[in-house]
């Protein structure tokens, strides 16, 4: 009896989806191959949300995987595909040819269908992070935290001056010196330490090194360099695993999916976000991506990318065919995005001395009960195709 007490306990569907997992995180770190060739493999990331400087509100981050040598530059808010691909040849490309491989998150412009056939005819491998799992592409995220940072420094008085002194962050970054490069990303991509930006006037003796003996010292160098990193992968690694556990799928296991709680891209999030349950599911393995990835068998409707790092993923216990707590139809890859069905009411407010009219938006897939009060004119601002009049549902009570 003990035993069918325990797998009743252990394959409850909602005990599986409501709590919180207690084990460490799964997945074993597995980092990128170290490249072999200076700007073949880089990594590409933004920093958003950035004062209007300029007319620039946004900074693309280009970085060589290698050298860790790295491009800061600025962009306005209305960027897109094409635009990131002209300043991406402007100033990556003149400098140091196409790559083999860009790394990324999965931003709209690089998911794009301009992005990937521009590149698929290149020959560039486009490598993406797995749904909800930024740390895919960590070198860009721990760049992007010192460049915000030194930004910082400089800008606290003004942040409204970023975009003049980026030039200046760019060079700093540069000529750091890398603990896990041991040296800084100028001597690795140039073979040589940085110039000061102001020299004192120190006679210098005539000397006319040998352009062999530098181009075997540059060899030395990315050599050293490559150790260097390999060592600092496998210590990082090595400290990473101490806090994770290594969890493996099958093929055909069912498997929960840990997801942003709703969200509602008009006026913002309404639902209770510590009562909301913590999984959707059960969805099948279909294919195991890599070492820490798993394609899930998705509804056909979820715009969402179907792969995902194990530390997304929990295996579902037990044999229940039918999900308890389905994947929202409408979703993204910031999480279900709920979208309004129909309008049960209608009323209006007085905010301050104004008459605001307000509609009560029953949301696609949820309870009638869960139903909210919105603002006509924000409902309207984030669904422009809705037609309100098609969807109002006339109840006793409503104005």
């Amino acid at each position: 009896m003990k035993n069918d007490i325990t797998t009743f306990v252990k394959n409850c569907s909602i005990c599986q989806q409501a709590k919180h997992s207690t084990t460490l995180p799964a997945g074993l770190l597995s980092p990128l191959p170290i490249p072999s060739q200076v700007w073949e493999d880089i990594a590409m990331d933004f920093i958003t949300g950035l004062p209007m400087s300029c007319g620039y509100t946004v900074i693309l981050v280009v970085v060589d995987r290698l050298t860790k040598f790295g491009h800061f530059i600025p962009l306005k808010s209305d960027y897109d595909s094409r635009s990131v691909a002209e300043v991406f040849v402007q100033n990556i490309v003149k400098l140091h040819g196409i790559p083999k491989s860009i790394v990324s998150d999965r931003d709209k412009v690089f998911t794009s269908k301009f992005w990937q056939h521009l590149f698929k005819l290149q020959g560039t491998t486009l490598a993406m992070s797995s749904a909800y799992h930024p740390q895919s592409d960590g070198q860009t995220e721990a760049l992007n935290k010192c460049l915000e940072m030194y930004l910082r420094c400089l800008t606290f008085h003004n942040p409204k001056i970023w975009s003049k002194v980026l030039h200046l962050a760019e060079y700093w970054y540069n000529t750091a010196f890398q603990t896990s490069a041991s040296m800084t990303p100028f001597k690795a991509l140039y073979g040589r330490d940085p110039p000061t930006m102001v020299r004192a006037s120190v006679p210098i003796d005539d000397v006319d090194p040998s352009v062999h003996n530098q181009l075997l010292n540059r060899d030395s160098i990315l050599q050293q360099l490559q150790q260097n990193l390999h060592k600092a992968q496998q210590s990082m690694k090595f400290q990473a695993d101490k806090k994770r556990i290594d969890v493996v799928l099958e093929v055909g296991d069912l498997a929960l999916v840990k997801l942003q709680p709703y969200r509602q891209i008009s006026v913002g999030t309404r639902l209770n976000h510590k009562l909301s349950l913590k999984y959707f599911g059960p969805f099948v393995v279909l294919a195991k991506i890599g070492n820490v990835a798993y394609k899930l068998a998705l509804p056909s409707t979820a715009r969402i990318h179907p792969v995902f790092h194990i530390s997304q993923l929990k295996k579902f216990c037990g044999t229940e065919a039918t999900p308890y707590y389905p994947l929202p139809i409408h979703t993204d890859e910031f999480g279900p995005v709920l979208s309004p069905e129909k309008i049960l009411k209608t009323r209006i407010i007085l905010k301050g001395p104004l008459q605001v009219p307000q509609v009560l938006i029953k949301w696609q897939d949820l309870d009638a009960s869960l139903a909210t009060w919105e603002d006509k004119v924000e409902i309207l601002r984030a669904f422009p195709n809705l037609n309100l009049e098609d969807k109002i549902e006339v109840n006793e009570g409503s104005i």
